[in-house]
Formats: structure tokens, sequence, C-alpha cells
């Protein structure tokens, strides 16, 4: 596991599977195939708001990806992608779009890589045994690719991606 990264860190590029979200008058996300997403495509375009959750359905992370969902037109008109990345594949991800009709792309990182290169996953005790899971968190990235936020152990999941909007307010000016 690498050292946790900071603020004014460079963020770790990747390259994952994912499925765009629902856009306004398309049809369902499930017409887009072999999509491949790389952080290199939003350096000098956009910021990203880059978000770990665990697992597509579960309670916690659909409350907390219905939350950036609902904020993601306002993120749009300040030129900032919203992410979102597990370990589901995109078989998984499509589902959880089509269900819940999020409007932003959903990272498939089913190797693990991406979640490893930015120190999000963590052990549990699970009955006695020790198992790996991804620790929700979420980066905000600047175009020249610097990080200039990083939130872990969210707890207000629902109120997480307002909290985000405010630092996206203040930052970037």
């Amino acid at each position: 596991m690498s050292d946790q990264l900071e603020v004014g860190d460079r963020a770790p590029g990747f390259e994952l599977p994912a499925v765009y979200g629902y856009k306004a008058g398309a049809t369902s996300p499930s017409a887009e195939e072999k999509v491949v997403i790389k952080l290199k495509d939003f350096l000098d375009k956009k910021w990203v708001v880059l978000a770990f959750y665990a697992q597509d359905s579960s309670p916690e992370d659909t409350r907390l990806m219905i939350g950036f969902n609902e904020w993601n037109r306002k993120f749009k008109t300040r030129e900032v992608e919203v992410l979102g990345c597990s370990w589901n594949g995109v078989n998984s991800h499509q589902q959880f779009i089509e269900v819940y009709q999020l409007g932003f792309t959903l990272l498939a990182d089913e190797y693990k890589k991406a979640t490893e290169a930015y120190g999000v996953i963590k052990e549990v005790d699970d009955l006695g045994t020790l198992v790996k899971v991804i620790d929700r968190t979420t980066f905000v990235i600047d175009k020249t690719g610097m990080i200039r936020g990083i939130w872990r152990n969210i707890e207000d999941l629902r109120g997480h991606p307002a909290e985000i909007w405010e630092f996206i307010q203040q930052e970037k000016k």
C-alpha cells in the first residue's frame, strides 16, 4: 500500500472501464460499450471530484451517490466532472445507474489499481477475518492534476456533496 496522499500531491493517473451516466434526453447508459476513462482526459479541461465508494446499491453508498447526483448539475456549471469509483464491474455500474438514474460516470476498478494508488483500501474485521474494503474517500483534483482536497471517513453521506460544492466554490475562482 502506498503512502497516504495529501493535499498538494499529484493525483495518480488511472485508466479504467466506465459507464456513462444519464444525459438529458439520451437513452439508457447501456448503449455505451467499452468506455475507458483516464484522468488525463480531464487535464487542462476540468476539475474532477473522484468519489471512492464500497458497493453499488448498498444503502450507504446509494445515499452518497444519489447525493452527488442531486448536485451534479451545479458541478457541471463550474466545469467539474463527478466520477464514482468502486470495485464493481461495468454491468453492476450500468444497473446502478439505470435504477437510480445517476447522471455521472462510474469507474470499474475491478483489479484494485486506482484504489491502491489512492490509498483508499482498509482492512476491517468481519467475524474474525480481516477483509479488505474501500474506505469512502473523496478527492478534488484541479485541471493541472493536483489534489486540492481530500475527505476521508465521511459521516454525513447525504450532505457530503454539498460540502464538496462549498469547497469548490471557495477554491475554484
